[in-house]
């Protein structure tokens, strides 16, 4: 049985990368509205997460997310960082974007 955890990449429509997280850790969805919900997320595969008690592929996530002007992040403050992100000797900026974690 493999007991490692898995992580559950958050990408914007474009499959940029955001941010990752551990499986059966928590995003915050923000709505235009104001409203915010916090939703635990569940590794199903490298393009498939439960997101509280819908399935989605991480593109059809992001596209409905932006689609509907709401912006989402982790809830824990440390974030799996992706292997680009890890890289000491680059610098880049990340601006805000549609989803709150840059394009």
């Amino acid at each position: 049985m493999d007991t490692e955890k898995k992580e559950i990449r958050f990408i914007d429509s474009r499959y940029r990368e955001l941010f990752r997280i551990q499986d059966g850790d928590s995003i915050e969805i923000s709505y235009p509205n104001g409203d915010k919900v916090e939703r635990k997320c569940t590794f199903l595969d490298e393009y498939h997460t439960r997101v509280g008690m819908m399935v989605f592929h991480i593109c059809e996530f992001a596209e409905r997310m932006e689609g509907i002007g709401a912006t989402y992040k982790p809830v824990k403050e440390h974030v799996l960082k992706s292997p680009e992100q890890a890289q000491p000797d680059r610098d880049r900026a990340v601006p805000d974007g549609p989803h709150g974690r840059g394009r």
